[in-house]
């Protein structure tokens, strides 16, 4: 009976941190000036050099020349805070302990949008256990964009003992082997969509091709497209959301998101996350990325790092 009483102890004191990580955002501080500082506890302060994501329980204290901007996930409203401010952050809203807070101008459609992305963050801190013999197999995302600035196309790599064939409709790319956890590959620009094939080579043979993936009972190919059309709109709302949020900003990581350029989001997030290591709650993104990669075992792997120090 001791015993089964200290096991239930250890798995309360190890779901209870985990559980932080199982939460979304309810806003995001944003064109801080000044003093301003949050606390994720109402003990341990912090400053706030960029944009801050929020969780239920923090509070952001401003000083006597301090403010920001939040926008609230749920309704796309914004706030200021004024100077010599404290605001508790609830599920539902924003209260003032201590001086005032004012709403602005709502967000436009597109902040509004990137913010209800943020959602759903439990379901990519579990993986569910696979007991199939392990054989060796390529696979790679279903869909996805590139562009001009981002014209790359990922997956794992088997080990540095294969190397690859990448066709991209009808242009062949070889690609030699290497130790690289990630296979990534520039491919030239193209029109239109086009299907990708990856064939997996050992010695000058063949070992294993991409297959194609099964969607509503009907089997597809692996496709890209090159983003060409509207790539002046596109670049427009780079630059606003950059102007708002910053350059490095987590928000343009999930603007890539929504247009189907899952490389250019990894990219985006892992870059922020490794400047901003405090913002470890919104890492579950950048595992939602990795998933639609098919980088299973890289998710696998950073999923644990992060279980890990959430424990810290």
């Amino acid at each position: 009976m001791k015993k089964l009483l200290i096991i239930i102890s250890l798995c309360i004191f190890v779901a209870g941190p985990l559980h932080a990580g199982k939460r979304d955002p309810i806003g995001v501080l944003f064109q801080v000036k000044g003093k301003v500082e949050y606390t994720k506890n109402g003990r341990k302060w912090k400053k706030v050099r960029r944009n801050k994501f929020l969780f239920a329980g923090y509070q952001i204290r401003t000083g006597p020349n301090g403010s920001g901007k939040i926008t609230i996930k749920s309704t796309g409203k914004n706030f200021e805070i004024n100077p010599n401010s404290i605001i508790v952050v609830s599920k539902k809203k924003l209260n003032a302990k201590k001086g005032t807070i004012s709403a602005t101008e709502a967000s436009d459609k597109l902040m509004s949008g990137l913010m209800k992305r943020f959602t759903k963050s439990q379901s990519y801190t579990t993986v569910r256990r696979s007991h199939k013999k392990k054989r060796i197999k390529i696979d790679a995302v279903r869909k996805m964009t590139l562009s001009n600035d981002h014209p790359y196309i990922v997956w794992e790599n088997i080990n540095k003992g294969y190397n690859y064939e990448l066709m991209v409709g009808n242009n062949k790319y070889n690609i030699p082997a290497s130790n690289d956890k990630i296979v990534r590959y520039k491919v030239e620009p193209f029109t239109g969509e086009q299907i990708f094939k990856i064939t997996v080579l050992k010695n000058g043979k063949k070992v294993v091709a991409l297959k194609k993936y099964k969607s509503k009972g009907e089997k597809k190919d692996h496709t890209v497209e090159w983003l060409q059309n509207d790539e002046d709109k596109f670049q427009e709302k780079v630059n606003s959301i950059q102007e708002t949020y910053g350059e490095n900003s987590f928000m343009l990581g999930t603007y890539f998101e929504e247009k189907g350029m899952w490389v250019a989001s990894m990219d985006q997030y892992k870059q922020y996350l490794q400047e901003n290591p405090d913002e470890i709650e919104m890492t579950p993104y950048l595992f939602r990325v990795y998933k639609k990669l098919k980088l299973n075992k890289i998710y696998k792997k950073e999923l644990e790092k992060y279980k890990a120090a959430l424990l810290e």
